[in-house]
């Protein structure tokens, strides 16, 4: 297919934009689109990923990719992006979930996680339910030292793992804990990575070792970043903060323009560990440049 000059490309499947989106379409930076319900914010990406590829703006041998919180959410965005884009462009349009990106990168590159916290392979999924997070909480506070068991029944087992093992960045070496929250959350890790017969492990833990992996690898982290030159990110107000970790670990201080969308008012998904500061930190983090859509 012959490339598109960039002020000739007019949308797929739509008449016109509005002068918003037609600003964040082409921005060369990376871009905060905030909008609410029912605005077109997946298919303003669609329309961005048609723009990037039929321009030659994302040529060949480079790929999109575009990371979701849900999978209908990713499949979704995919099904648009073939609609309109031939077959050979839209070949190069990845949409994945969080957990299977993360999760994919552990599989292809476990031998590189650092070894004090390297999981069996193969290694099971784990789904911890609310009785469990409630059980460990209170064999931990036990087995603490007596001057953190306070700390540690402040815990609550609703949101422990998505809040404080989310939240909590890897060392590369696994240093002693400071504090009763720590001393948990390396307890929580010991019952994941030691699971018998082999490893079991959630998608948070996933996320913080796909993050992990990239900042003790850089040439991991370097051959993603020359890979995908080009980043969406959907249903950005749902990110928690192991995701978000993951994508400044993985994409910030590279040339790489990262386009987030989302609603900044719809936060429903908090009690999963959703970042309430996620908006001010891309702003922050990638330089992004917010832009509200009608």
């Amino acid at each position: 297919m012959p490339l598109v000059r960039p002020q000739d490309w007019r949308p797929r499947g739509l008449d016109d934009l509005e002068p918003d989106a037609w600003r964040a379409l082409r921005q060369p930076g990376s871009t905060c689109v905030v909008a609410g319900p029912g605005a077109g914010k997946t298919e303003f990406l669609a329309q961005r990923a048609a723009y990037l590829l039929e321009t030659g703006l994302c040529p060949a041998p480079y790929r999109l990719l575009a990371i979701s919180f849900k999978g209908d959410a990713a499949d979704n965005l995919a099904a648009r992006v073939r609609k309109r884009c031939p077959p050979e462009l839209a070949n190069r349009f990845t949409s994945l979930t969080f957990d299977a990106f993360t999760k994919s990168l552990v599989d292809r590159f476990k031998s590189a996680i650092p070894i004090d916290w390297r999981p069996t392979r193969p290694y099971d999924i784990a789904f911890p339910a609310y009785r469990q997070v409630a059980g460990f909480l209170d064999l931990t506070r036990l087995a603490a030292p007596a001057q953190w068991q306070a700390e540690i029944a402040g815990l609550g087992a609703g949101n422990f793992e998505s809040r404080h093992v989310g939240a909590y960045r890897l060392p590369i070496v696994r240093p002693a804990p400071q504090t009763g929250t720590e001393f948990t959350i390396h307890r929580w890790w010991a019952g994941q990575l030691g699971a018998q017969p082999q490893s079991a492990l959630s998608f948070v833990s996933l996320n913080r070792l796909a993050e992990l992996l990239l900042r003790a690898s850089p040439n991991i982290r370097r051959a993603l970043q020359l890979t995908y030159p080009f980043v969406f990110v959907d249903e950005f107000q749902d990110t928690t903060y192991a995701q978000y970790d993951f994508l400044l670990s993985a994409f910030s201080g590279a040339n790489i323009a990262v386009t987030a969308v989302g609603d900044d008012k719809q936060r429903i998904m908090t009690w999963a560990g959703a970042r309430i500061d996620a908006f001010d930190r891309i702003a922050a983090d990638f330089a992004a440049v917010r832009i509200p859509l009608l």
